[in-house]
């Protein structure tokens, strides 16, 4: 067996992990040799990342939509306690014609603008209250499953024509009110848990990727030092090697 086959091979083998190296540190990932199947594992685990991601964005614009409802809630608060203020002074037997006619006329403009609140406020050009009761469906996790989220069981029409009674329609309305405020509160908890679950998950998966995927720089510099070492001496072992062949041809010549 020739003296250079054995440093001819281990130099062929040091050439490939010097290739390897330099592939890891100028792309700063592992794409190459025994860590192909980690790297795998890590493209895998990036796309669960980004299905976590697809969930959290979801999840952001149904609070987005229960903060706008929240809002909404607010203000028709406001305006049922105006309505109801409107109502019992309607009842003062001290009012004249003039005051009558005042009352009536506030109490049919807040109950129409109750009423144009409930039917026409949208989120994103949807409709997110009514008179009856209004859900929707959220993403909730990187599998694409939905949680169910609520608005309002329903906000009556409050149709006032006049103050006379106003004020039993808006404790009427002040009771929907807080019920709806009752299940937005409770949608906002559930649906924010599920957006900081996700979160955590994405930072897990793109955390466990990275160790997977990219190239460990102090790691791989020694190691591309070492196998250059190697090589010039596998290089050197091989030309003295080659030159002791020869120097044999000559003496059986």
């Amino acid at each position: 067996m020739s003296l250079a086959l054995y440093p001819a091979i281990k130099l062929g083998k040091t050439e490939l992990k010097l290739r390897e190296s330099i592939s890891r540190l100028s792309t700063g990932l592992k794409i190459l040799g025994e860590s192909s199947g980690s790297f795998s594992q890590g493209i895998t685990l990036n796309a669960e990342a980004k299905s976590n991601q697809s969930a959290i964005s979801a999840s952001e614009v149904g609070i987005d939509l229960l903060k706008a409802a929240e809002a909404a809630m607010f203000e028709l608060a406001s305006l049922a306690e105006r309505l109801r203020e409107i109502g019992i002074a309607d009842t003062d037997s001290t009012n004249d014609s003039s005051d009558t006619a005042a009352l009536n006329a506030e109490a049919t403009t807040v109950s129409d603008t109750i009423d144009d609140i409930v039917s026409a406020l949208k989120f994103n050009g949807v409709a997110i209250l009514g008179t009856s009761a209004k859900t929707f469906n959220v993403a909730k996790d990187q599998d694409g499953n939905t949680v169910a989220i609520k608005t309002t069981d329903g906000i009556s029409a409050t149709n006032v024509s006049d103050a006379t009674g106003a004020n039993n329609t808006a404790d009427t309305l002040l009771g929907e009110i807080t019920e709806s405020l009752g299940d937005i509160g409770g949608s906002l908890s559930s649906l924010g848990a599920y957006r900081n679950a996700s979160s955590s998950m994405k930072a897990i998966q793109l955390q466990a990727a990275s160790k997977l995927m990219d190239t460990n720089f102090a790691l791989e510099t020694a190691k591309l030092f070492k196998n250059k070492l190697i090589s010039s001496y596998a290089k050197n072992v091989i030309g003295t090697a080659n030159d002791i062949e020869k120097d044999k041809l000559i003496v059986l010549a």
